[in-house]
């Protein structure tokens, strides 16, 4: 497989020149703008999918500006697309091009359609924006479509408040997609956490084009690790991706200081976190007992693995593999840009899985942890369903399996009223 794409490939337009391939190709495209998430996400589903399509390769576009850091699985190629990222107003701005926004988001989207038309995939799966960031994959969803190329969405459990999701879906390329550009929309979550078609404005025609997976989740550990020192419990205490991780770290290290509570800290700032931070966070370390600051660990699985609890923000991977790990939380959601981890953190804590707060005290920090602790680890059969990649996997399964299409041209989606029948 190509790591690189050939920018002077045919394009999928001239119909004769469309062949494909004979092994399984698919393009999992992930905008990723903040933070980790998304590229540890689609790195686990494309390592999933070639462990369940043995002759199958993926190419993964990404944004993320954290590419590197993580292992790349086996028939697995990368494309990485120009890295953007939010002003402090919130807006997009390029994270290293000189030049406007446009600009990027042009380049992007050349560079998207040129590996989409040289890759030339059996099936394209599109990470939680509709048609991209912007609409820079809105032209790729299309081609698909044009070429009886199987497409998914997936997107995470929570997005963002209801009424912002409404306001980025309302938008006419945005309804096309949801209508018909997908074959299936897939739900990286559970409906008992938060359902997806209830809280957001789904068209009625997906019906039941919409199916939960349950959370996305790397394997865990094969066994716990042993600890040095058996009389002290270990907390773990992680940032995410990093970029606005040091208050809450900051705050942490005051309440250690002021009530030197029993037990060992790992605090694991993120990639992200700007080096001066990271440098003055250590020095703050080194003058306390037990406690280690970390920028980056590659294997948040096996840190919680070896921890008695943890502490962290509440984005969708670190949520996950908490469940997976069935440790004691406290969540520490942040509320902006979007209220996305602020609901899933609410969801959990109304669950019984976790304890949920908004820019806590140092002293309410400490307590929080301390009885985390005293409660010990969640019971298994509580949590929602960990199995995402799996049936992700299905999905796709399923899709590939059906007839290919004889003319690209010729794309019927059923349309269905609200009681899910199919318009003729």
């Amino acid at each position: 497989m190509r790591d690189v794409f050939d920018p002077e490939a045919g394009s999928p337009s001239d119909l004769t020149a469309w062949s494909r391939p004979s092994a399984q190709r698919f393009l999992v495209y992930s905008h990723d703008s903040w933070g980790l998430g998304h590229l540890r996400r689609s790195l686990t589903l494309a390592a999933g999918l070639v462990e369940t399509f043995p002759a199958a390769e993926v190419l993964l576009l990404t944004g993320s500006p954290c590419a590197t850091l993580f292992p790349t699985p086996p028939r697995v190629g990368l494309v990485k697309i120009p890295s953007v990222s939010k002003s402090a107003s919130g807006e997009y701005v390029p994270r290293s091009l000189a030049g406007t926004i446009a600009d990027t988001l042009q380049l992007r989207r050349n560079l998207i359609l040129e590996a989409y038309r040289s890759f030339r995939p059996t099936l394209v799966l599109v990470d939680h924006k509709v048609i991209g960031l912007q609409g820079e994959a809105y032209e790729m969803l299309r081609a698909a479509r044009a070429d009886g190329v199987r497409t998914v969405l997936g997107v995470r459990d929570v997005i963002d408040s209801p009424g912002a999701v409404a306001v980025e879906w309302g938008g006419e390329k945005c309804r096309w997609a949801l209508s018909e550009g997908y074959d299936r929309v897939c739900v990286y979550g559970s409906a008992s956490v938060f359902d997806t078609r209830l809280e957001y404005p789904l068209p009625p025609e997906l019906g039941e084009r919409v199916q939960f997976t349950g959370y996305v989740v790397r394997p865990g550990p094969a066994a716990v690790p042993a600890t040095s020192d058996k009389q002290r419990r270990r907390v773990l205490v992680t940032m995410g991706g990093g970029e606005d991780g040091a208050r809450h770290l900051d705050t942490y290290l005051d309440g250690i200081e002021r009530l030197h509570p029993d037990w060992d800290s790992v605090l694991v700032g993120g990639p992200l976190l700007g080096e001066r931070e990271a440098r003055r966070l250590r020095r703050r370390a080194e003058g306390l007992e037990r406690v280690q600051v970390r920028r980056f660990h590659a294997d948040l699985p096996w840190l919680l693995a070896e921890c008695d609890g943890v502490m962290a923000m509440a984005g969708y991977n670190t949520c996950a593999e908490i469940l997976q790990s069935a440790k004691p939380s406290v969540l520490l959601p942040r509320t902006l840009p979007r209220m996305e981890q602020a609901i899933r953190a609410e969801r959990f804590e109304k669950l019984g899985l976790t304890r949920s707060l908004i820019d806590p005290q140092p002293r309410e920090m400490i307590a929080a942890l301390d009885q985390a602790l005293a409660r010990g680890p969640l019971a298994r059969e509580s949590l929602p369903p960990l199995d995402g990649v799996e049936r992700l996997c299905a999905v796709v399964s399923d899709l590939v399996a059906e007839p290919t299409r004889t003319d690209p041209r010729a794309i019927l989606i059923p349309r269905r009223g609200a009681e899910g029948i199919p318009r003729t």
